[in-house]
Parts: structure tokens; C-alpha cells; sequence
């Protein structure tokens, strides 16, 4: 699998803030950590989550997961969890 870096995203604006090693922002499975879609590291997280969650092997669809997320993601998902089911609740339309 492409590892998606934060050279392959779209958007440039993140903050990047150092997590420690087990912070689960960054590690671990989606769940109800509160997920800041404004921080790279954790969006790089959520992308590389849910490619592997839908297998997902492919540059656009890796794009298309930020692009969702960073433009369309309604302000009451703030879950982990919540944020991957509305992606793919939402993934035909965009």
C-alpha cells in the first residue's frame, strides 16, 4: 500500500502538533477519540485508517477521503467513529 504523507496532501494549512507515541488521536482503531479535522497528523491517521479499513489502494481515493472530510464534514461529527461513517455514508456523492 501508497503511504499517504503529508506531501501528498491536498490542502496545506494543517497544524501539526507532536502526539506522544500512544496517543490515541493518532494510534489504535477509530473510536470516540475527538477527531481535529484542522491537524494533519490526525487526518493523515484517519486516511491511512480508512484505506485499510476499505482497502483502499489508490492515490485519489486517499485525496477523495481528505477532500470529504476537510470540505463537506458537518460540524457535529467530532467522533473518530462518527467521521468514518459519514464518509462512507457519504462517499457516492462527492
Amino acid at each position: 500500500m501508497n503511504v499517504h504523507s503529508k506531501s501528498n496532501l491536498i490542502y496545506k494549512h494543517y497544524s501539526w502538533k507532536i502526539f506522544e507515541e500512544k496517543n490515541p488521536k493518532i494510534t489504535g482503531k477509530l473510536d470516540s477519540t475527538i477527531f481535529n479535522k484542522n491537524e494533519g497528523y490526525e487526518m493523515l491517521y484517519l486516511i491511512k485508517k480508512m484505506t485499510e479499513i476499505w482497502q483502499l489502494d489508490d492515490r485519489d481515493s486517499r485525496r477523495k477521503i481528505e477532500k470529504i472530510i476537510y470540505k463537506t464534514l458537518p460540524a457535529d461529527k467530532k467522533e473518530q467513529e462518527e467521521v468514518k461513517n459519514w464518509v462512507r455514508d457519504n462517499w457516492d456523492y462527492y
